[in-house]
């Protein structure tokens, strides 16, 4: 396998790329994911671990990652924001009072 020419920040994606695949297959199992795609069972035995490295590592070029279908993924600076916002807000407060409506 030829060196690779990933940046730290990429190879370290890629790395937890490579665990989430490797967590997830453990737990579903090679025969449903093999069945799932139509493959042979063998074949995704055949893909661990270079292929899923490669495609770990392709996705970590790609700036892309792996998260879990129930994972959802926020904007960090939109968050920040909205947190700057609240934190202002809170300190402004001096009673519940002023969090009625009039």
């Amino acid at each position: 396998m030829a060196t690779t020419q990933l940046s730290q920040e990429q190879a370290t994606r890629a790395r937890k790329n490579y665990s989430q695949i490797m967590q997830r297959l453990a737990s579903v199992g090679n025969a449903a994911v093999a069945a799932a795609v139509g493959v042979d069972e063998s074949t995704i035995s055949r893909m661990k671990p270079e292929k899923f490295q490669e495609f770990s590592q392709i996705l970590a070029v790609l700036d892309l990652k792996i998260v879990p279908t129930e994972a959802r993924c926020f904007n960090e600076k939109e968050i920040e924001a909205i947190l700057q916002i609240a934190k202002t807000r809170m300190e402004q407060l001096e009673g519940i009072h002023q969090l009625e409506w009039d």
